[in-house]
């Protein structure tokens, strides 16, 4: 587990004292369980429930259909991808959300919130910004002929597991649990960058950063890049432990900057304040892990910052095609 390590008197005004915004943002630094859920017989089959016309109806970049790009197809758990290490690399540099842009909403409110909520208060939010991603990928998904399963949050106090929770693994009390059985998202009593500001007008955008990291989840399984991603570390978990650890530092940096990038393309009121970004952007805030699972600081936050400064464009977050001494 990573330890928080202290303010600076530049974030005194915004943060509370104690370190606890380095916590929670080192926790989204951490390896944490990606698609892997096993799918049952009631496994949700991925559709598109949601009207792109909800989204922001700005004229959106011309994409590759799914069909036409380079040697990706929406496959499943089931049905794994299959391939060399070498061919699923190439669909992670070359898939559809390689390409185009995440529209701009026109609309997400996101409801005051204090900074210690209560569960009802915290619901209520996190079912706003869950609204508003939702909207987003939706839109997104259609855009590039990839199925989407909106995810909703329950909000629950651990260790009291909901009991209707299709998953029974994975749940912590420190990072919410994504279970893709069930296209929930279980977020635990006590978690939130909100938590650990002192300005109640940033809260929300805090917790539509937070959101938006937990996100990246459930768009990897629905277009199954994650599974190609999953199919290639598998083989080179037993043949190439350099290229393994690399991979994995891709995966990471490239989740944070999509997540950067989700959390701006709502309107300025419900983005992230630039309070926070500052933070997030600050490598102080942020520690190298422990090995072999490391990257630098300055690295993390580089990616951090593309993201933000996107405009919501998803080239900017591809990881897989950058040298290997801007993701080490």
């Amino acid at each position: 587990m990573l330890i928080g390590v202290a303010l600076t008197c530049v974030l005194a005004l915004l943060l509370v004292v104690g370190g606890g915004i380095t916590y929670l943002v080192l926790r989204q630094g951490d390896d944490t369980p990606i698609a892997t859920d096993a799918p049952t017989d009631s496994t949700t089959t991925p559709t598109d429930p949601e009207s792109p016309s909800e989204a922001e109806t700005s004229p959106q970049e011309e994409i590759t259909p799914t069909e036409e790009a380079d040697g990706f197809q929406v496959t499943s758990p089931i049905d794994p991808p299959t391939g060399t290490v070498d061919e699923l690399r190439a669909v992670l540099e070359d898939n559809p959300l390689t390409q185009g842009s995440l529209p701009a909403l026109a609309e997400c409110e996101l409801p005051a919130t204090p900074v210690e909520p209560s569960v009802e208060e915290l619901q209520t939010v996190l079912d706003a910004a869950s609204t508003c991603l939702n909207r987003m990928w939706a839109t997104a998904s259609s855009d590039r002929g990839l199925p989407w399963v909106s995810p909703t949050v329950v909000v629950y106090t651990h260790p009291d597991v909901p009991a209707g929770a299709a998953c029974d693994t994975y749940f912590e009390a420190d990072f919410p649990r994504m279970c893709n059985l069930d296209s929930t998202i279980y977020w635990p009593v006590g978690y939130g960058t909100g938590l650990e500001l002192s300005d109640p007008a940033n809260v929300p955008g805090a917790y539509l950063w937070d959101l938006a990291y937990v996100f990246t989840n459930p768009v990897g399984w629905n277009s199954s890049v994650a599974f190609y991603y999953m199919a290639m570390r598998e083989q080179l978990e037993t043949t190439d432990e350099e290229r393994y650890i690399e991979a994995w530092r891709r995966d990471s940096l490239q989740d944070q900057c999509l997540a950067a990038a989700m959390s701006m393309q709502v309107p300025a009121a419900s983005e992230p304040s630039a309070e926070l970004r500052e933070a997030l952007t600050d490598p102080a805030r942020w520690s190298e892990g422990d090995p072999p699972n490391t990257i630098r600081s300055e690295i993390r936050v580089d990616w951090i910052e593309r993201g933000f400064e996107s405009g919501g464009d998803l080239s900017a977050c591809n990881t897989w095609t950058a040298d290997v001494d801007q993701v080490t």
